[in-house]
């Protein structure tokens, strides 16, 4: 249950004291819905080994969630949440029929270790009115084995009446840990 709830996000690869693996590849097929949660602290607000993930965690852009333009910025938004357990603020990046609420996250991802997203460049797509931007991630709890997959967020293509909600970024599903 707990790898069918997970849900990540953020583009970028972030650097950091650990070996380095591969950059994830942008997956070209949607697989289906696997919520999934993580947060991926940038490189400077890594918390030092004395310090408590809430103590270190980068500030939420919270404008990022009417963001229209820039998918990357609610990915960078989400993983920031996940990192800082903000299940309340991470469960906001999702759109509202996913059923992916602030306890969903944190039964999914509040373990001993934060959990930690990170994020391959991702790319869009447009079909039917509407725009898709798919990430590929990583999800990390401390030593523990990463999870692969990817993000797909979307949002309604600028179509006359459509909603702010319609019209903002949002995450719509997630593979990670779907068998890679």
């Amino acid at each position: 249950m707990r790898r069918v709830l997970m849900i990540a996000l953020a583009l970028g690869t972030v650097a950091c004291e650990r070996k380095s693996e591969p950059a994830p590849e942008a997956s070209a097929s949607a697989a289906a819905p696997v919520p999934a949660a993580t947060a991926v602290p940038l490189p400077e607000a890594r918390p030092t080994p004395s310090a408590t993930p809430s103590e270190a965690a980068p500030r939420l852009d919270s404008a990022a969630l009417n963001d229209r333009k820039d998918p990357d910025r609610l990915l960078r938004y989400y993983a920031a949440a996940l990192y800082a357990r903000d299940w309340d603020a991470a469960a906001k990046a999702w759109g509202r029929g996913s059923g992916v609420t602030a306890t969903t996250l944190k039964a999914s991802y509040d373990r001993a270790e934060p959990p930690v997203l990170e994020l391959g460049k991702g790319q869009q797509d447009g079909g039917a009115g509407s725009l898709y931007y798919e990430a590929p991630v990583v999800l990390r709890f401390g030593d523990d084995r990463p999870e692969r997959g990817s993000l797909v967020l979307r949002r309604v293509n600028d179509v006359d009446g459509a909603t702010a909600e319609q019209l903002r970024w949002h995450i719509e599903r997630s593979t990670i840990g779907a068998g890679q």
